[in-house]
């Protein structure tokens, strides 16, 4: 059984939103009662003054020593009231400043801020290397080929031969890439990417406060966006990672009820396959009676470098990072105009791995009303998401997918505050021979999301108040298509 959720950011792990307005309604009560006892006091001075000669004087006593007892409690409750609305404050108060101040601490420790810091300073010094460690590999490259070439003949021969020592080879790497699932290992890898970028910098030589300007938490004029650039430049010219225009269709339509939890927003996305839709766009009333749309949008299906007619592959993995204009993209927003979506219209948008990319370019590209942004195993930790937007983000610990998108963005920063939902999807160590992507199956984001509909968390509670509630709306399922042979 792996390990539960667990939720950060987007606000305080204590309800202090909760404490304050049940200060208020205590406050209020005290005064209600305040008022009431004060109304008593004509009827108890009345009471007492019954005069014992008289008939009933008795009944009279007893009127008055009731009335008392009445209006005491009374104001005992109003004083009992106004001081639990103090401590109620004032443990509200304390929760506060003790959440700050764990964050302040943890934050000492892993603010992504500093993390990005220490990967730029790494980074650039490794580029700075990058001379002398190519120098090096001249002086020492026929030497290093020959004992290869030696240990290989030597191997082949104890083996049997040749395709004997390579499948051995092979089981060997297959045996240990149990440790890309580790998350320690997906952190290293997380760090790693975020100084890719400043590596690039280092070595074409960039003074290092032009490489820190230029960095993700810099101006952001470079950063994992501009390596991502570097990379498919590099691979266009030998025929790879080209992009190419796109064509989409509906494949069907029918009727469907508005989702009710993280579960159902799972299983609504669709599968990465290679003849299916990749995009799903369903339509409802709102409450002022202008529409609000859901749109899903699946991940990578295709996972060739060479452009095919699948455009949620590789091309656009890597186009999509680099924030140019993948073919992904581009299918969904014509799903999205074909679905009958204008500017200025409501958009909740939906997606998983590649998917999530696309979403969070929806979210943030400020040509729709988009309350709420969730997405699952995706790498944009690194992209600002307008404060606005409820940013619901679902990470696996032992995910490589989303430590490629690097450090995130650190919390006091634009674009800071998104709602992180985590999970290891193993107990214990990474189970030997196991496949770094079981961790990045839809299958387990399932039962991430399953866990935060149990979990009663107020802050998922607020990406869920998002969406549309009602009467059943229009679904409709959309695939897009390379047109190869062109330019995109």
């Amino acid at each position: 059984m792996a390990d539960g959720i667990t939720v950060s950011g987007g606000g305080t792990r204590v309800a202090t939103d909760a404490l304050y307005p049940a200060r208020d309604s205590l406050v209020a009560l005290g005064g209600v009662f305040d008022d009431l006892s004060h109304s008593l006091r004509p009827a108890t001075a009345a009471a007492g003054a019954a005069n014992p000669a008289l008939p009933g004087a008795a009944s009279g006593a007893d009127a008055a020593r009731l009335t008392h007892e009445a209006a005491t409690g009374i104001r005992s409750a109003a004083s009992q009231s106004t001081r639990l609305a103090r401590n109620l404050g004032d443990a509200a108060a304390s929760y506060d400043a003790a959440e700050a101040g764990a964050r302040s601490g943890m934050d000492l420790l892993s603010d992504p801020a500093l993390l990005n810091t220490l990967s730029t300073l790494s980074g650039w010094a490794l580029g700075q290397l990058a001379p002398f460690a190519m120098a090096l590999g001249i002086l020492t490259g026929p030497q290093l080929v020959a004992t290869l070439a030696i240990a290989f003949g030597v191997g082949s021969l104890t083996a049997g031969s040749p395709s004997v020592l390579l499948d051995g080879l092979g089981r060997v790497l297959g045996s240990k890439a149990s440790l890309l699932r580790d998350p320690r290992m997906v952190a290293l890898i997380r760090y790693a990417v975020s100084a890719t970028d400043d590596a690039m910098l280092g070595a074409a030589g960039v003074p290092l406060p032009v490489a820190a300007w230029a960095d993700d938490q810099g101006t952001g004029a470079f950063g994992v966006h501009g390596a991502a650039r570097v990379v498919v430049g590099a691979g266009s010219t030998i025929g790879l990672l080209r992009e190419t225009p796109v064509q989409v269709h509906r494949m069907s339509a029918g009727t469907v009820a508005p989702p009710s939890d993280y579960a159902d927003l799972v299983r609504r996305i669709p599968s990465s396959t290679t003849d299916g839709p990749q995009v799903r766009v369903e339509r409802y009333a709102g409450a002022g009676g202008d529409p609000v749309y859901l749109v899903y949008v699946g991940g990578t299906a295709d996972w060739n470098p060479v452009s095919g007619d699948e455009p949620f592959d590789v091309t656009s993995d890597l186009t999509g990072v680099a924030q140019l204009d993948p073919a992904s993209l581009r299918a969904t927003q014509e799903a999205m105009r074909e679905a009958g979506i204008q500017p200025g219209d409501t958009v909740i948008p939906v997606g998983y791995s590649q998917g999530g990319i696309i979403a969070t370019d929806i979210a943030t590209s400020g040509e729709f009303n988009t309350p709420a942004l969730v997405t699952f195993g995706s790498p944009t930790g690194g992209v600002a998401v307008p404060a606005d937007v409820t940013d619901i983000a679902v990470e696996h610990t032992d995910d490589l997918v989303p430590a490629l998108g690097g450090l995130p963005i650190g919390s006091g920063a634009p674009g800071g505050d998104r709602i992180l939902v985590t999970r290891q999807t193993f107990d214990g160590e990474p189970v030997p021979g196991s496949s770094p992507a079981d961790s990045h199956r839809i299958s387990e984001y399932a039962i991430t999301a399953q866990q935060m509909d149990d979990a009663n968390d107020l802050r998922l509670a607020a990406g869920l108040a998002a969406l549309p509630t009602g009467s059943p709306g229009e679904a409709g399922l959309y695939r897009g298509v390379r047109i190869t042979g062109g330019d995109g």
